[in-house]
Protein backbone atom coordinates (compact mmCIF):
# COMPACT_ATOMS: atom_id res chain seq x y z
CA UNK A 1 0.00 0.00 0.00
CA UNK A 2 1.36 3.31 -1.17
CA UNK A 3 1.87 5.87 1.91
CA UNK A 4 0.15 8.90 2.02
CA UNK A 5 3.41 10.49 2.60
CA UNK A 6 4.56 9.20 -0.93
CA UNK A 7 1.27 10.90 -2.58
CA UNK A 8 1.19 14.97 -3.62
CA UNK A 9 -2.16 16.31 -5.18
CA UNK A 10 -2.23 18.30 -8.06
CA UNK A 11 -5.16 20.18 -8.33
CA UNK A 12 -6.23 21.36 -11.97
CA UNK A 13 -7.02 24.67 -12.00
CA UNK A 14 -5.91 26.17 -15.75
CA UNK A 15 -8.97 25.84 -17.96
CA UNK A 16 -9.68 28.82 -19.76
CA UNK A 17 -13.53 28.72 -18.77
CA UNK A 18 -15.24 29.42 -21.92
CA UNK A 19 -18.82 28.30 -20.63
CA UNK A 20 -18.68 31.01 -18.31
CA UNK A 21 -17.69 33.68 -20.02
CA UNK A 22 -13.80 33.77 -19.20
CA UNK A 23 -14.29 33.66 -15.52
CA UNK A 24 -11.76 31.55 -13.34
CA UNK A 25 -13.92 28.55 -12.95
CA UNK A 26 -12.06 26.86 -9.52
CA UNK A 27 -12.38 30.71 -8.31
CA UNK A 28 -16.17 30.68 -8.72
CA UNK A 29 -18.49 30.40 -5.14
CA UNK A 30 -20.33 27.51 -3.90
CA UNK A 31 -21.99 28.14 -0.78
CA UNK A 32 -19.45 30.58 0.68
CA UNK A 33 -16.15 29.15 -0.78
CA UNK A 34 -14.69 29.24 -4.09
CA UNK A 35 -14.83 25.69 -5.62
CA UNK A 36 -10.84 25.16 -4.99
CA UNK A 37 -11.54 25.18 -1.69
CA UNK A 38 -13.89 22.83 -1.50
CA UNK A 39 -11.54 20.70 -3.30
CA UNK A 40 -8.37 21.48 -1.04
CA UNK A 41 -10.34 20.67 1.83
CA UNK A 42 -11.45 17.26 1.25
CA UNK A 43 -8.18 16.51 -0.84
CA UNK A 44 -5.89 17.59 2.14
CA UNK A 45 -6.29 14.53 4.28
CA UNK A 46 -5.72 12.16 1.27
CA UNK A 47 -2.03 13.62 0.46
CA UNK A 48 1.69 15.15 2.09
CA UNK A 49 1.85 18.11 -0.52
CA UNK A 50 -1.00 20.08 -2.63
CA UNK A 51 0.00 21.78 -5.96
CA UNK A 52 -2.42 23.50 -8.05
CA UNK A 53 -1.30 24.23 -11.44
CA UNK A 54 -2.91 27.71 -13.01
CA UNK A 55 -2.23 29.49 -15.51
CA UNK A 56 -3.67 32.94 -14.04
CA UNK A 57 -4.42 34.68 -11.07
CA UNK A 58 -1.17 32.63 -9.06
CA UNK A 59 -1.11 35.11 -5.98
CA UNK A 60 -4.96 34.17 -5.36
CA UNK A 61 -4.56 30.27 -5.89
CA UNK A 62 -2.05 30.72 -3.38
CA UNK A 63 -3.48 30.66 -0.37
CA UNK A 64 -4.45 26.86 -1.11
CA UNK A 65 -1.48 25.25 -2.39
CA UNK A 66 1.89 24.32 -1.03
CA UNK A 67 3.60 25.09 -4.43
CA UNK A 68 1.97 26.81 -7.36
CA UNK A 69 2.79 25.86 -10.80
CA UNK A 70 1.87 27.15 -14.64
CA UNK A 71 1.92 25.28 -17.34
CA UNK A 72 4.28 25.68 -20.06
CA UNK A 73 2.52 24.13 -22.67
CA UNK A 74 -0.67 26.43 -21.90
CA UNK A 75 -2.65 25.62 -25.10
CA UNK A 76 -2.44 21.48 -24.49
CA UNK A 77 -5.14 20.85 -21.54
CA UNK A 78 -5.41 19.44 -18.74
CA UNK A 79 -2.42 17.11 -19.21
CA UNK A 80 -0.20 19.94 -19.78
CA UNK A 81 -1.37 20.46 -15.96
CA UNK A 82 -0.15 17.23 -15.39
CA UNK A 83 3.05 16.95 -16.44
CA UNK A 84 3.44 20.63 -15.17
CA UNK A 85 2.89 19.02 -11.40
CA UNK A 86 4.94 16.04 -12.17
CA UNK A 87 7.72 18.09 -12.62
CA UNK A 88 7.93 19.69 -9.69
CA UNK A 89 7.04 17.22 -7.11
CA UNK A 90 9.15 15.35 -4.72
CA UNK A 91 7.25 12.32 -4.05
CA UNK A 92 6.88 9.19 -6.16
CA UNK A 93 3.22 9.13 -7.25
CA UNK A 94 1.07 12.49 -7.71
CA UNK A 95 -2.79 12.44 -7.58
CA UNK A 96 -4.67 14.93 -9.68
CA UNK A 97 -8.16 16.12 -9.91
CA UNK A 98 -9.96 19.23 -11.00
CA UNK A 99 -10.29 22.46 -9.28
CA UNK A 100 -13.96 22.73 -10.00
CA UNK A 101 -15.13 19.22 -8.39
CA UNK A 102 -16.59 20.58 -4.53
CA UNK A 103 -18.02 16.49 -4.44
CA UNK A 104 -14.25 15.01 -4.41
CA UNK A 105 -14.38 11.63 -2.57
CA UNK A 106 -12.36 11.59 0.38
CA UNK A 107 -11.13 8.22 0.10
CA UNK A 108 -10.59 8.15 -3.27
CA UNK A 109 -6.77 8.39 -3.31
CA UNK A 110 -6.53 5.29 -1.08
CA UNK A 111 -8.21 3.45 -3.09
CA UNK A 112 -7.05 4.37 -6.13
CA UNK A 113 -3.51 3.35 -4.37
CA UNK A 114 -4.75 0.05 -2.98
CA UNK A 115 -5.20 -0.94 -6.78
CA UNK A 116 -1.83 0.10 -7.58
CA UNK A 117 0.49 -2.79 -8.59
CA UNK A 118 4.02 -1.95 -7.91
CA UNK A 119 5.23 -4.31 -10.26
CA UNK A 120 2.63 -3.94 -13.29
CA UNK A 121 0.92 -0.30 -13.21
CA UNK A 122 1.59 3.31 -13.84
CA UNK A 123 -1.54 4.84 -13.81
CA UNK A 124 -5.04 4.35 -11.74
CA UNK A 125 -8.15 6.15 -12.35
CA UNK A 126 -11.49 5.75 -11.27
CA UNK A 127 -15.13 4.30 -13.16
CA UNK A 128 -18.05 6.12 -12.00
CA UNK A 129 -20.24 3.20 -13.51
CA UNK A 130 -20.89 5.20 -16.49
CA UNK A 131 -17.57 6.02 -18.06
CA UNK A 132 -13.82 6.43 -16.88
CA UNK A 133 -12.68 9.67 -15.08
CA UNK A 134 -9.73 10.25 -16.30
CA UNK A 135 -8.65 13.53 -14.73
CA UNK A 136 -8.87 11.87 -11.46
CA UNK A 137 -5.82 9.76 -11.38
CA UNK A 138 -3.44 8.35 -9.43
CA UNK A 139 0.33 8.38 -11.64
CA UNK A 140 3.71 7.57 -11.35
CA UNK A 141 6.22 10.42 -11.54
CA UNK A 142 8.50 8.35 -13.68
CA UNK A 143 6.10 8.97 -16.34
CA UNK A 144 7.16 12.39 -16.51
CA UNK A 145 8.95 11.81 -19.43
CA UNK A 146 6.58 9.86 -20.95
CA UNK A 147 4.14 12.14 -20.84
CA UNK A 148 6.16 15.14 -21.44
CA UNK A 149 7.55 13.56 -24.81
CA UNK A 150 3.89 12.65 -25.83
CA UNK A 151 2.61 16.44 -25.24
CA UNK A 152 6.02 17.17 -27.26
CA UNK A 153 4.53 14.89 -30.05
CA UNK A 154 1.07 16.35 -30.33
CA UNK A 155 -0.58 14.40 -28.41
CA UNK A 156 -3.85 16.19 -26.28
CA UNK A 157 -6.13 13.53 -25.25
CA UNK A 158 -6.07 12.15 -21.68
CA UNK A 159 -7.85 8.76 -22.60
CA UNK A 160 -5.51 8.05 -25.31
CA UNK A 161 -1.98 8.56 -23.09
CA UNK A 162 -3.72 6.64 -20.08
CA UNK A 163 -4.11 3.92 -23.09
CA UNK A 164 -0.80 3.99 -23.78
CA UNK A 165 0.25 3.12 -20.45
CA UNK A 166 0.03 0.04 -18.03
CA UNK A 167 -3.14 1.45 -16.57
CA UNK A 168 -5.99 0.01 -13.88
CA UNK A 169 -9.46 1.44 -13.89
CA UNK A 170 -10.85 1.17 -10.33
CA UNK A 171 -15.05 0.96 -10.04
CA UNK A 172 -16.19 3.66 -8.04
CA UNK A 173 -20.00 3.95 -9.42
CA UNK A 174 -21.17 3.52 -5.84
CA UNK A 175 -19.65 6.97 -5.31
CA UNK A 176 -20.49 8.95 -9.24
CA UNK A 177 -21.89 11.91 -7.51
CA UNK A 178 -18.31 13.02 -5.76
CA UNK A 179 -16.69 13.54 -10.03
CA UNK A 180 -19.46 16.28 -10.32
CA UNK A 181 -17.25 19.06 -12.02
CA UNK A 182 -18.65 22.78 -13.05
CA UNK A 183 -18.85 24.03 -16.20
CA UNK A 184 -21.96 26.33 -16.93
CA UNK A 185 -23.36 28.81 -14.15
CA UNK A 186 -26.74 25.90 -14.03
CA UNK A 187 -24.11 23.55 -13.29
CA UNK A 188 -23.57 25.58 -10.53
CA UNK A 189 -26.68 26.76 -8.87
CA UNK A 190 -27.62 22.63 -8.60
CA UNK A 191 -24.02 22.26 -7.06
CA UNK A 192 -25.02 24.89 -4.56
CA UNK A 193 -28.45 23.36 -4.03
CA UNK A 194 -26.63 19.99 -3.24
CA UNK A 195 -24.11 21.07 -1.04
CA UNK A 196 -26.86 22.86 1.18
CA UNK A 197 -29.10 20.14 0.91
CA UNK A 198 -26.15 17.83 2.13
CA UNK A 199 -24.81 20.49 5.09
CA UNK A 200 -27.36 22.94 5.23
CA UNK A 201 -27.38 26.79 5.18
CA UNK A 202 -24.12 27.48 6.95
CA UNK A 203 -20.63 27.46 5.02
CA UNK A 204 -18.64 24.78 6.40
CA UNK A 205 -15.28 25.00 4.57
CA UNK A 206 -11.47 26.27 6.71
CA UNK A 207 -8.83 27.40 4.76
Amino acid sequence: MIARADITGLILCGGAGSRIDGRDKPLENLAGAPLVEHVRQRLLPQVAHIVISCNRNAPVYARWGDTIVADDMPECGPLAGIAAGLARIETDYLFACPGDAPFLSTTLVERLAGALDHDATDIVLPHDGVRRQPLFLLIRRSLTTTLRRYLDAGGRAVHTFIDQQRHVVVDAAFEAESFVNINTPAELDAATSAYRRRHGQRHRCTT
